[in-house]
């Protein structure tokens, strides 16, 4: 049970302590909260989740609710509004890639479904609405064209490649780059 007197600063307290699913940081560092109101025994405000959550938006909000509620007991009445927090891309690496964020699939060995699991977990951000790019580059044997049945080749615009978009996905593969039926030459020691 709450024991947090009910005030402006303790309801930021624990807001604080609140954190994003899928960043894992304080939704308050973030800046991720927006129009608390205190207003006698009612708590209304304004929270910002990532495109990415979206599939949990309900119950983080819940969970939000929840929190407010346990910790002030006194409270007739806790509204939570979700909205989009609108993240910008950041710069990644040195080769300075442009990207919210970036997820590896690799293995030390091959033949065990790499570019499957890749795939999947592609198509099924791409689902949820996420701006998906794929990059297989697999240089010994990309399977990712076979994959999604892609047989096109990059196109050149201003001496940049371009991916190819299928079913709402970009995707470039060294498998694109080898002519159909030709050896990767590239391989060996």
């Amino acid at each position: 049970m709450g024991d947090e007197q009910l005030n402006q600063a303790s309801v930021e307290t624990v807001l604080a302590d609140f954190h994003d699913p899928e960043t894992g940081r304080s939704v308050v560092q973030m800046g991720q909260t927006s129009d608390v109101k205190l207003d006698g025994d009612r708590l209304s405000l304004t929270l910002a989740l990532t495109t990415y959550s979206a599939p949990i938006w309900q119950e983080t909000k819940e969970a939000l609710e929840h929190l407010l509620r346990e910790k002030f007991p006194d409270l007739a009445h806790v509204a939570v509004d979700l909205t989009v927090c609108e993240r910008p891309p950041e710069k990644i690496g040195e080769i300075g890639l442009t990207a919210k964020s970036v997820i590896v699939v690799g293995s030390g060995k091959g033949g065990v479904g790499k570019s499957t699991i890749a795939s999947s977990i592609a198509y099924g951000l791409s689902r949820a609405g996420a701006a998906v790019g794929l990059l297989d580059a697999d240089v010994y044997g990309p399977s990712i064209p076979h994959l999604l049945g892609v047989n096109e080749r990059p196109e050149a615009v201003d001496n940049k490649l371009q991916p190819i978009v299928t079913e709402g996905l970009r995707v470039m593969s060294m498998g694109f780059l080898v002519p159909p039926g030709e050896a990767v030459v590239w391989r060996g020691p």
